[in-house]
């Protein structure tokens, strides 16, 4: 940016990815050259934001690219272009012009230059057959951007499920070095006596463990394995389920995705969350979640302080609402749901 700038003469050169926000556009990616980057807080201020004109929704290109300035865009009024000169002078610049592409429905890219404080010009016929030649390599870095932010935002929502669900799930090597875990695996991996993630590799008490956790990897012993733990309860499953989760050409390894659970760990349902789903009301949601947990009737009964009479009654609700006869089946129910996630 440094370059163009220089190139061109002007005080400041940014390229800015914008999405339409109902009647704004919001600046999502912001590349600076030197000084607008120290000037970045005082530019956002006014110049990046929605009390500049060049932000509402009716100024952004309305051809595939373009090339434009403050003087000739069609869409400023004089009260527009009044109010642009009071605010860029506010950030230290001049007048602009720029080189738009439109990327996608609502989406756009532009490259936009600012004169220096009290330079009010327009562009020239040199500075506009300049941006012309700056086209092509212009598109071709927008679709680039426009690419990885495509793959950012579907990463974003997939890590974002991955931390929701109630599945632990890890990315390991070989050699037991972790990439990534979600939340469900954080919290287990810290409850189990006989695992552990220490300075980001996965590791065991025994070398027995290790060992097995590897031969899996490898796929020497199918794609199940169980490890022990010091009580029965502590019991740690695991499946891989994809070797190879990482293109190895991209990634320059090979990662394992890698499921874990402890049979004997108590699921965490939200009370709420079941009595939305089955119509339940609240108290029978919360004695349905504890018998999820493990508990008896007699034990909830006793932990919340009621007549155990009453706790079958909200049992036998339950079971209505939900249509099945027994006390199995409602578990098995919750834990298919929705609400076991």
């Amino acid at each position: 940016m440094d370059s163009i700038k220089n190139r061109l003469g002007v005080a400041s050169a940014v390229f800015q990815r914008l999405v339409a926000n109902k009647d704004d556009l919001i600046p999502v990616v912001s590349l600076r050259d030197t000084w607008s980057t120290l000037e970045a807080t005082r530019h956002d201020e006014w110049a990046n934001s929605r009390h500049n004109p060049r932000f509402r929704r009716d100024t952004e290109p309305s051809a595939l690219q373009e090339i434009d300035s403050d003087h000739r865009n069609p869409h400023f009024t004089a009260a527009d272009r009044e109010v642009l000169q009071r605010g860029l002078t506010m950030c230290g610049l001049g007048a602009g012009f720029w080189i738009g592409c439109k990327t996608a429905p609502g989406e756009h890219t532009t490259m936009i230059f600012h004169r220096h404080i009290g330079d009010g010009r327009d562009i020239t016929l040199a500075e506009d057959e300049f941006l012309g030649q700056l086209q092509p390599h212009f598109r071709q870095i927008s679709r680039l951007l426009t690419s990885i932010a495509g793959y950012e935002a579907r990463l974003s929502v997939t890590e974002s499920f991955m931390n929701t669900t109630s599945l632990a799930l890890i990315t390991c090597d070989q050699d037991l070095g972790v990439h990534w875990m979600n939340t469900a695996a954080e919290r287990l991996l810290h409850t189990l006596p006989q695992a552990c993630f220490v300075r980001g590799r996965l590791g065991f008490r025994s070398i027995e463990a290790t060992a097995m956790v590897r031969n899996l990897i490898d796929g020497q012993h199918g794609d199940t394995c169980r490890i022990g733990g010091e009580m029965p309860a502590d019991v740690l499953h695991l499946r891989v389920l994809k070797r190879d989760a990482a293109d190895q050409r991209r990634w320059g390894r090979n990662l394992t995705l890698i499921a874990l659970c402890s049979p004997g760990t108590a699921p965490q349902i939200e009370a709420g969350e079941v009595a939305d789903l089955f119509g339940l009301t609240m108290a029978e949601a919360t004695l349905t979640t504890h018998l999820v947990g493990g508990m008896t009737v007699k034990d909830f009964a006793a932990y919340r302080g009621i007549a155990e009479g009453t706790a079958r009654m909200q049992l036998k609700s339950a079971l209505s609402k939900t249509g099945v006869g027994r006390q199995a089946d409602l578990v098995r129910q919750v834990c298919q749901s929705l609400a076991r996630l």
